[in-house]
């Protein structure tokens, strides 16, 4: 410092509010000089617990290479990116992600930390938890990971994934905290360190390098698509170890793994819901075999207390097929316990209907006056249906069985889950008088079109067609409505999908208006975004669009259906077919029914068995069950049942679509 500016200095602190501010500052320097030394020592620190933590298990993570099978024009073997896997046991075993076996391939390869390479071969899966087993055949014995007799975990704790990656199986490391317990319905363990799909196999440890569990492709329910979509996003799962130490003697003995099946049906459509009432029980199931019945409250399993039906998915996502539970109900006012063996399979459903379009009725309850009751009153009745004779408007259901009917839903979801060709009877209560009525329900699969009641009403009015746009999508949508006049309701949806080069003009909906103003049916025509094709990531703006539908307008909510143009008889099957599909498929407690041409090619999204909580149809343009295209076999052994719809018109379609919320 000069002496001129020591003089300013001093004059300046002569001031006693400017000293007191430079006071202030020089503190503030000192104390931001002590935090930056703080966060130095801190970081420092921390870097070595880390690398403390990495080196601890690196001995015993190994590198997994897949070579695949020759492809090409020139024959060329096809190699994928290498990933992780840890040694289990000295004698060879190596768990690795089932990264390595989405695909055919020629070998798979062990590289060890010395960098030699070994073949391996799979001796077993974990389908419930993206597992699998190798066998390698090393020369020596090799550093297996010890498995700790317990684990610490708390949401918050530091922890380190670790992997090896390149020709030199070069160690990987990446730091985060513990952000969740029993995720993906109680299976793993959720982390926010960034990884690639190079981690997957690795270990997952605590700060002092103890082994918490092993990092697995996977995605949340509805997340994505593909189980590797959520790579370096910074939500990350891993399996516990607890859980592999526990299965690792069956699939030694090349036992695979599979998620243990209960098969019931839960009451409330909200998982989140404080619900945990059975609305039916699937045929052939162990639900079934332990005595379980629609009515039940679930209490307990396994001594964990639930109230909802998230937590019962949570606490039986960690039990496999063959696992033996005790589960405690509530039945009539009495607590009871009972032992369910989980199996792996259970046989698909065969949703059956009876031809009968009701109503949720509130009445005042009498053993709760300040909360009503529901009473499901039959409007109309399907023409040649099984109920056609049998039941009439104004019928109010009681029961099924045995079991009080408490609302549509609970019936929907008693005959969406019930046994085909077995009879059933129904307590009714007609003009005042109690009744059974016995009943054998239909099986919709392979069915054709119903008819819609006499006395189902069409509207009257002129409907308008105008311009729809979400703020947060691109794609441009028409949809042909009810005049401002006109609020007559409960209407059917259909979201018709364009092909790409399409356009959303008055002109296309102007063909359906007088089907769609005689049936009742809303129809919103949709483009996709780009003028090439469908993009996956449209799949979740059409639900989007059939919710902006619901808010204006009335709309029976099982009532809604996604189609092509193709499905209407002579269409040719494009990309809107795949992508109507995909949709469908993708977003099951939007879309009760799809229509798409029989030659439509399947879209590349992960099957799931019909949900006997939302039931999706399936609606083709054919006649017979020869001219089933390919992949509808598949698609009815997991209990989607397809409507044979012959030469179908706009106002078949229609139709059908009205005819949707028939229980």
């Amino acid at each position: 410092m000069n002496p001129k500016s020591i003089v300013m200095t001093f004059h300046h602190l002569r001031n006693p509010f400017f000293g007191v501010a430079l006071f202030a500052m020089l503190v503030s320097t000192l104390m931001s000089d002590s935090s930056r030394a703080q966060d130095f020592e801190y970081r420092q620190l921390m870097s070595e617990a880390v690398r403390s933590a990495a080196n601890e298990v690196l001995p015993s993570i190994v590198m997994v290479e897949v070579i695949g099978g020759t492809g090409g024009a020139n024959g060329d073997v096809e190699q994928d990116a290498p990933t992780s896997g840890v040694v289990v046991d000295s004698d060879g075993y190596v768990i690795v992600s089932d990264i390595v076996v989405r695909r055919p391939s020629a070998s798979l390869l062990v590289m060890l930390p010395d960098q030699t390479r070994h073949a391996a071969k799979v001796v077993a899966q974990d389908f419930h938890r993206h597992l699998v087993l190798l066998k390698m055949e090393a020369k020596s014995k090799l550093t297996a990971i010890d498995f700790p007799e317990s684990a610490s975990l708390e949401i918050g704790q530091t922890t380190v994934a670790v992997g090896r990656y390149g020709s030199d199986a070069a160690p990987l490391v990446s730091r985060g905290i513990l952000s969740g317990q029993d995720r993906l319905d109680g299976v793993a363990l959720q982390f926010d360190a960034r990884i690639s799909p190079s981690f997957y196999g690795g270990l997952l440890v605590d700060l002092h390098g103890n082994p918490l569990g092993i990092s697995i492709p996977a995605v949340a329910a509805g997340g994505a698509e593909e189980a590797t979509s959520w790579y370096d996003s910074g939500i990350a799962f891993a399996v516990p170890l607890s859980v592999i130490k526990k299965n690792l003697p069956r699939m030694k003995e090349g036992e695979n793994i599979k998620k243990g099946l209960m098969g019931f049906v839960p009451n409330s459509k909200d998982p989140y819901e404080n619900d945990t009432k059975v609305a039916a029980v699937r045929v052939r199931s162990p639900a079934e075999s332990s005595g379980l019945k629609a009515g039940d409250v679930i209490k307990s399993i396994e001594g964990v207390k639930v109230q909802r039906q998230q937590e019962i998915r949570q606490v039986l996502g960690r039990f496999d097929a063959g696992d033996e539970i005790q589960m405690e109900i509530m039945r009539d006012g009495g607590s009871q316990t009972l032992q369910i063996t989980l199996t792996d399979s259970i046989p698909p459903l065969t949703p059956q209907r009876l031809g009968v379009m009701a109503a949720n009725i509130s009445v005042d309850n009498p053993e709760d006056p300040e909360q009503e009751r529901t009473k499901v009153v039959v409007e109309h009745i399907v023409p040649e249906s099984p109920s056609d004779g049998k039941l009439e408007v104004g019928d109010v259901v009681l029961k099924l069985g045995e079991v009080p009917i408490a609302n549509i839903d609970f019936l929907r979801r008693q005959l969406i889950a019930s046994e085909e060709g077995k009879e059933i009877v129904l307590t009714i209560d007609r003009s005042g008088e109690s009744r059974t009525v016995s009943v054998i329900p239909e099986t919709i699969d392979a069915s054709s079109i119903q008819k819609l009641p006499p006395d189902h009403s069409a509207t009257s009015g002129k409907w308008k067609i105008e311009a729809l746009k979400l703020p947060d999508s691109a794609n441009e949508a028409a949809v042909l409505i009810p005049g401002d006049d006109e609020k007559r309701g409960p209407l059917g949806l259909l979201i018709l999908l364009l092909n790409p080069g399409e356009d959303v003009s008055t002109k296309v909906l102007e063909s359906w208006q007088k089907a769609a103003q005689e049936l009742g049916v809303v129809v919103c025509a949709v483009m996709p975004e780009s003028n090439e094709r469908w993009q996956p990531k449209e799949i979740e703006v059409m639900a989007k669009f059939a919710a902006s539908i619901q808010k204006s307008q009335s709309i029976d909510p099982q009532s809604v259906a996604i189609a092509s143009p193709a499905a209407v008889a002579g269409g040719k099957a494009a990309a809107a077919d795949s992508m109507a599909v995909a949709v469908a498929l993708s977003s099951n407690h939007t879309f009760y029914g799809v229509a798409v041409a029989a030659k439509t090619r399947p879209p590349a999204v992960r099957l799931r068995e019909n949900d006997a909580e939302a039931s999706l149809q399936i609606l083709l343009p054919i006649a017979s069950k020869d001219e089933l295209p390919t992949w509808a076999p598949t698609l009815q052994k997991t209990g989607f049942p397809v409507v044979r719809g012959g030469e179908v018109t706009q106002e078949d379609l229609l139709t059908w679509v009205r005819g949707l919320q028939a229980i």
